[in-house]
């Protein structure tokens, strides 16, 4: 018997076998499809991969503005064969880590056939526990023209050969709003569709609507408050909708739909088992248990927190858990990042959530930053979050968001007081001190 068994590599599934083989359990990690999961393969590496490209783009176009002249080339290909080839070395490093931590990895769909018995291809593994990391795919709308070749996926738009011309893209969340910047860039007419009122509405309402005035000026059309009814293939793709009461079409050579992700939970053997879930994820306790305790769920199966450090974390928790030892990892101090131009980066409250509170806002503006200045990045702000002399939310817009978010973790997490924060020596000049500004600002 196997003192671990583990559903899924991706970020929470490989990380947990690591640290449990560092335990000196004997771990069994199940995979059907490549190591590393979504993140790696399909999600967050490769897009960051394309981003990295068209921030390059995009410094090359403002570079006229220093000097520079003319233009260099670029080529797609390229970028694509840079893409691909970061991702398999990465899946090789895992690969190699895996092996060296003795950790038995097998390939193939697993399923729960019993609360203690997982079966994989034709073997069927014991374990003593079981944690389901199976991540998720992603939405679709069952709307009539949305199975069209050109209605894609985001794993299949980071494989498109050619870049479209137009882009229409389904959703104004993180991975539309991602895409979208991104083939912006490259050379795309974007135009995006969203439901709500808002683009990234999970994000600070003030940041959301700063960042959609920036990529408006960038030249991304938006529409909001829209409902997309169908696709239909004529010359190209005519995608009809409803605007302010309005019938309305536009064309498209690819649509992207990014409504969202959901659970991966076919073929798990839940039902039969007999843990409990519905179609949002597994249910699980602030453990990750399911109703079965040496059964956990950690990561996007149970439709919370989708994101990799979420999943990875969970699996520490996890790990801990199992093995009666404690922890202090804050799931209420979770970072999240979307990498459009500039940057958007946030972790605690909001200013919507801390509304009920006795609450105040310190703000500084990168266009005051010295650094800022230096690199040409201007755009944005933080906006710092304070509920009784205590630091409890940090938002960010603007250039490395994505890096600097990293000390408002380190803030929250040791409940930093604005008096102490007034005592931190940040290194001059850089864009960190941001937060010394921010903080500066309060009398």
């Amino acid at each position: 018997m196997r003192d671990l068994i583990i559903i899924g590599a991706g970020p929470g599934g490989y990380e947990l076998a690591l640290e449990a083989a560092s335990q000196g359990l004997k771990v069994t990690l199940i995979e059907k499809d490549a190591l590393g999961g979504t993140c790696l393969n399909h999600g967050c590496i490769p897009t960051k991969s394309f981003y990295h490209t068209a921030k390059l783009i995009k410094d090359f176009q403002e570079a006229q503005n220093l000097g520079f002249s003319p233009l260099p080339n670029w080529d797609y290909q390229k970028t694509l064969h840079r893409k691909n080839e970061i991702v398999s070395q990465l899946v090789g490093g895992i690969k190699f880590l895996l092996e060296k931590a003795q950790v038995e990895v097998i390939h193939g769909h697993g399923k729960l056939i019993s609360p203690h018995q997982v079966q994989v291809n034709e073997q069927i593994i014991e374990g003593a526990f079981i944690v389901i990391a199976t991540g998720s795919s992603s939405a679709k709308l069952p709307l009539p023209g949305f199975n069209l070749p050109q209605v894609l996926s985001s794993t299949e738009m980071l494989d498109l050969d050619v870049i479209p011309k137009k882009l229409a893209i389904v959703g104004g969340g993180v991975i539309g709003i991602e895409f979208a910047s991104i083939f912006q860039q490259f050379g795309s007419e974007v135009e995006v569709f969203e439901a709500l009122d808002t683009i990234l509405p999970l994000s600070d309402r003030e940041i959301s609507k700063r960042l959609l005035s920036y990529l408006k000026q960038s030249g991304i059309k938006f529409h909001l408050k829209t409902m997309v009814s169908k696709i239909e293939k004529t010359d190209h793709l005519q995608l009809f909708y409803q605007e302010k009461d309005q019938e309305l079409t536009t064309e498209a050579d690819v649509v992207l739909v990014a409504v969202g992700r959901k659970p991966k939970l076919d073929k798990l053997g839940l039902e039969e088992v007999g843990i409990v879930y519905d179609r949002f994820g597994i249910k699980v306790n602030e453990h990750f248990q399911t109703n079965f305790p040496h059964i956990y769920a950690i990561g996007d199966v149970t439709g919370k927190m989708m994101l990799a450090h979420s999943a990875t974390y969970s699996g520490f928790q996890v790990l801990k858990h199992l093995l009666h030892q404690s922890d202090r990892i804050d799931f209420s101090i979770l970072p999240s990042c979307v990498f459009t131009f500039p940057e958007v980066a946030q972790v605690g409250l909001t200013e919507e959530e801390a509304k009920s509170l006795d609450y105040r806002v310190l703000k500084s503006f990168f266009r005051a930053n010295g650094k800022a200045l230096t690199i040409n990045e201007t755009n944005g702000f933080i906006k710092i979050i304070v509920v009784d002399e205590v630091i409890r939310g940090v938002h960010i817009l603007g250039p490395h968001a994505s890096d600097l978010i990293s000390e408002a973790v380190a803030l929250l997490n040791q409940k930093t007081t604005v008096q102490e924060m007034k005592n931190f020596i940040h290194p001059h000049p850089t864009l960190g001190e941001i937060f010394a500004s921010a903080i500066r600002e309060d009398h």
